[in-house]
């Protein structure tokens, strides 16, 4: 297969994902009151937990079907991008192409144990701490290695125009700010952060499609 026929599967998957990530967050949004997976991705009390859980349901379901959508997309569409760009640096085409697909199993790890959890909040006594503390431990690990694959997938991007280096500095920085503010709240900036993760993601699947469908029709010239 061509590198342009990697670049705009890559392109036209990066649109499907940005579509798949705002009905996700949109359904999450117009809900009364508002429902959003990050609010079960770190630690507080149980008692609130299962509250919250009890309130977001069907709504959670609902989104998370889109995600699982999203994670489908994102994934396709990254891992184009990388064998479309690897012949700029074949080391770290393999170590993104295998990162990302680890990012995609730790996303679905989540999202079933999410999924459960809502399961047991039906159930008198069955959310524990212990399952809090272990759903957050794998949300915790997800957003670090997906700001870590991000940050070396940067490498592999062009970097000749305007809006290549929006995407290579947006790639190496977003979520490398955003995750280490969500998980740590540190400066106690976890919502602001939640903020910064979506904007981060959504800006650059777009980037993405419109830097790999340019460089497909570069390729074809």
């Amino acid at each position: 297969m061509q590198k342009s026929t990697y670049l705009k599967q890559s392109s036209i998957l990066a649109i499907i994902a940005v579509l798949a990530l705002m009905v996700s967050f949109l359904n999450g949004l117009l809900a009364s009151p508002p429902v959003g997976q990050e609010q079960f991705e770190y630690i507080y009390s149980l008692e609130k937990y299962v509250a919250n859980l009890v309130a977001s349901e069907p709504v959670l379901r609902t989104v998370l079907f889109f995600d699982a959508l999203f994670m489908l997309s994102y994934t396709a569409a990254i891992c184009f991008a990388i064998l479309g760009f690897a012949s700029r640096n074949v080391p770290v085409a393999w170590f993104c192409g295998l990162g990302i697909l680890a990012v995609m199993g730790l996303d679905y790890w989540e999202n079933i144990i999410m999924v459960q959890s809502l399961d047991l909040a039906g159930i008198e006594g069955g959310m524990t701490l212990d399952r809090v503390v272990y759903l957050s431990t794998v949300s915790a690990v997800k957003w670090h290695a997906s700001a870590t694959v991000l940050f070396a997938i940067s490498f592999l991007l062009p970097s000749k125009t305007l809006i290549e280096l929006l995407l290579v500095w947006g790639t190496r920085l977003g979520m490398a700010l955003a995750v280490p503010l969500f998980v740590l709240n540190a400066f106690d900036l976890r919502e602001l952060s939640s903020w910064m993760i979506l904007g981060s993601m959504g800006s650059g699947f777009v980037l993405l499609a419109i830097v790999a469908w340019q460089n497909a029709k570069e390729s074809e010239a």
